[in-house]
């Protein structure tokens, strides 16, 4: 689900100066952003991201999917960059009472301006929709174009990697980069502190994005990729670290939206493994470049899932009490046993047995598995919140603190 990436090469020095003028913003904004009051919010966050087309495709996709879904995605940069647009169609969306975020690209040159609307439009829209605009989905897949670019560069702003000498470095000038990146579109923007959460998704290295300022991300249900093994991963990192989650499901192994059935199937395993957001990307049809890939029969899929959701009520019980540990900054791909560990080496010794660990122990215990990585914040260690701890060198811990 790239959404034109353009790649170059950066330096660090670049990245950590900016670093250096930002982290106080960056930090009172990081902290403020998880502090607004979730109360009134709905507990889970069903619907679309439009990723294609003017704003007449967002109209027609809400009215679509009006009254079984709540959250549209404004996806398509044809809508973010003009601002005058994107007004409308926040405002035709908060009329029809849906909650929606805004998707904002990197820069096309250098680090400013970010792909997005005018400088002064996150600074309005609070206070103009107030809970209903629940923030920015910032950038795209920085994590899977770090693990697949050949180039090896986090994102289009970021520095390469070649020259990691080890997986701590990669870790640390991955989640260094992306902070500032970060911290640099936030300063432009400059939004009022606590009034909007950052979102993205991803098909990798979920665990690294939120260490870099992500309140949520989606997992991205792509092909016949593993949906427990993805939940598993993104889950646990938002579970451990204190963030959101969220399913999105993107095209299936032939380029197309998945089927309708496979869809509701989908739509149901997100579901039933907690996922806050729950949502479907409709981007180009092949047929035309202003019509969605979604079909009535998709729509009709989505309207009985949101009917079962309204019926049934989910557990108030977190669902994985066993967590697979991973070794700190452990950078693997997790798409095959031979996956590559932070798009700079090969998979090592260790990467065929946490491959065969994972699966082993997804079949065991289903969706009662996260997995997690042993890592510190600022020097301390994080308390992994499950009753067993599974560690990817055999030692196992039960953890007789945890409820």
């Amino acid at each position: 689900m790239s959404r034109f990436v353009v790649l170059r090469r950066r330096t660090f020095v670049a990245v950590l100066a900016v670093l250096l003028v930002l982290a106080l913003l960056f930090t009172f904004l990081g902290v403020d952003l998880q502090s607004q009051t979730q109360a009134s919010r709905p507990s889970v966050f069903v619907g679309v991201d439009v990723g294609f087309g003017n704003e007449n495709a967002v109209y027609d996709v809400a009215d679509a999917v009006h009254g079984y879904a709540n959250l549209i995605i404004i996806g398509s940069l044809d809508v973010t960059e003009n601002t005058t647009a994107l007004t409308s169609v926040c405002n035709f969306l908060y009329q029809k009472g849906f909650y929606f975020i805004v998707f904002v690209a990197f820069a096309k040159t250098n680090y400013l301006p970010p792909r997005g609307p005018d400088q002064t439009f996150f600074s309005m829209a609070s206070a103009r929709w107030g809970s209903k605009f629940l923030g920015v989905y910032l950038f795209d897949e920085v994590g899977g174009n770090q693990l697949d670019t050949t180039e090896k560069v986090i994102s289009t702003n970021l520095p390469s990697l070649l020259n990691a000498r080890d997986y701590a470095f990669a870790s640390e000038g991955y989640v260094q980069g992306l902070t500032g990146d970060i911290a640099i579109s936030l300063s432009w923007y400059n939004p009022p502190p606590g009034q909007s959460q950052l979102f993205t998704s991803d098909y990798g290295l979920y665990w690294f994005d939120y260490l870099s300022g992500y309140q949520t991300v989606f997992t991205e249900f792509v092909g016949n990729q593993s949906r427990p093994l993805e939940v598993a991963l993104d889950r646990g990192a938002a579970h451990s670290l204190g963030k959101d989650w969220g399913v999105i499901i993107t095209y299936s192994g032939t380029g197309t939206i998945e089927s309708p059935t496979q869809l509701y199937r989908d739509m149901m395993y997100a579901w039933q493994s907690e996922a806050k957001y729950i949502i479907v990307f409709d981007g180009n049809s092949t047929n035309a470049a202003t019509s969605g890939v979604l079909t009535s029969q998709h729509i009709d899929e989505m309207k009985q899932f949101w009917n079962y959701t309204k019926t049934n009520t989910r557990s108030s019980v977190y669902p994985a009490d066993t967590a697979y540990v991973l070794p700190a900054d452990y950078g693997y791909g997790f798409r095959s046993a031979s996956d590559a560990i932070w798009g700079l080496w090969n998979s090592d010794a260790l990467s065929p047995l946490v491959w065969n660990n994972a699966t082993n122990l997804l079949a065991t215990y289903g969706n009662k598995l996260d997995i997690v990585y042993t890592t510190r914040i600022d020097s301390e260690p994080i308390a992994l919140p499950y009753k067993t701890l599974i560690f990817w060198n055999g030692t196992t811990i039960q953890n007789s603190s945890t409820p």
